[in-house]
């Protein structure tokens, strides 16, 4: 049992924003930080396989994260964190409507004034989290229940590429010109969804003697603000070597249950092959209604490093397989946790 009394806590502390179901000793304080690079140049739509950012397109977000974990009693603890992000999307410059025959400007004067730039950065605090967890056994099998609350820290929500409006596609074809033009463009590109979630969630896990670990939490997402309410799992089994080193592999999954509200009008490429040139007069464009909702299911893999006794490092990961409504993400992350006592 010594043995699975240091193991355990490996997991439990490397990384202090993420739920365990072996929740910390009274008086125990972990603080962590953590740090991720994502990177994508392709995305999923309502349906179907992955497709290409249209004009050679790319999304790139560096989070930093800091949390702190508490033990209130001895199966009772808090937990905040708190991330500061930085977002961006590149993409080549296009005009997307030819100037009319009637123009009163000429045709280099046209086209500098409707170039369309859909490259974005945003950079701030993200989605405040505050969390509680209670064990009801924290053996080798261990069982927790825990109420989430996540809320925005008054960045700019999401919307469509032309902003929140048009909501429709019948309205966007039916006055294309009000609506494509350089200052309404917004896009999604933005630090959080900007609507408030309470989660519920039921956490396991399970720690045989030879070291080898079994993590699997299931959980339900209130999501106001019109989001798409979701059921979200977790799945990571792992084996330690020594009282050092543990390796795991990671699954998880987000599936909305529910259809969120339209935030406005995403224009992508049916072909995001072409160059600018051939967007001219609303070619090559598919119109897809923007709601707030979103599917994935990712799969990675990490490791944990016990540097000394109450430092840990933590390294992995993560890919996503499949989703609806995101982009196709790879995520590498690390981060450091110090755990001390009152």
């Amino acid at each position: 049992m010594r043995r699975l009394a240091v193991l355990i806590p490996c997991m439990l502390w490397a990384v202090a924003a993420h739920a365990s179901p072996w929740t910390l000793n009274q008086g125990e304080v972990v603080v962590g930080t953590a740090l991720d690079h994502q990177y994508a140049d392709s995305e999923f739509f309502e349906r179907g396989s992955s497709r290409s950012f249209p004009l050679e397109g790319e999304y790139e977000a560096t989070n930093y994260r800091l949390g702190v974990r508490l033990g209130l009693t001895s199966r009772d603890e808090l937990e905040l964190s708190l991330p500061f992000r930085q977002v961006s999307y590149e993409a080549r410059s296009v005009v997307l409507l030819p100037q009319g025959a009637d123009a009163a400007i000429d045709a280099f004067d046209y086209y500098q004034e409707n170039v369309i730039e859909l490259s974005r950065q945003r950079s701030g605090v993200g989605d405040l989290e505050l969390a509680a967890r209670h064990a009801w056994t924290k053996q080798a099998f261990a069982l927790a229940s825990e109420l989430r609350l996540k809320t925005p820290t008054g960045y700019d929500a999401p919307s469509g590429t032309f902003g929140d409006q048009p909501r429709t596609t019948e309205e966007f074809l039916d006055d294309p010109g009000r609506f494509v033009v350089p200052e309404n463009v917004e896009d999604d590109v933005t630090l959080g969804d900007g609507q408030l979630d309470v989660s519920a969630s039921l956490l396991a896990g399970y720690a045989a003697p030879g070291g080898t670990f079994l993590r699997a939490d299931a959980g339900y997402v209130l999501r106001l603000g019109g989001a798409g309410d979701q059921v979200v799992s977790t799945l990571k089994v792992g084996q330690a070597f020594g009282r050092r080193f543990l390796l795991y592999i990671d699954g998880r999954s987000t599936l909305s249950v529910q259809s969120g509200r339209v935030i406005g009008i995403s224009v992508a490429a049916d072909d995001p092959r072409l160059p600018p040139e051939d967007y001219a007069g609303l070619d090559n464009l598919v119109l897809r209604e923007l709601r707030l909702e979103r599917d994935a299911v990712e799969a990675g893999g990490g490791v944990l490093v016990r540097l000394r006794p109450h430092v840990e490092l933590h390294a992995g990961y993560l890919h996503t397989l499949w989703g609806r409504n995101t982009a196709l993400i790879q995520t590498v992350y690390t981060g450091v946790s110090v755990r001390t006592e009152l």
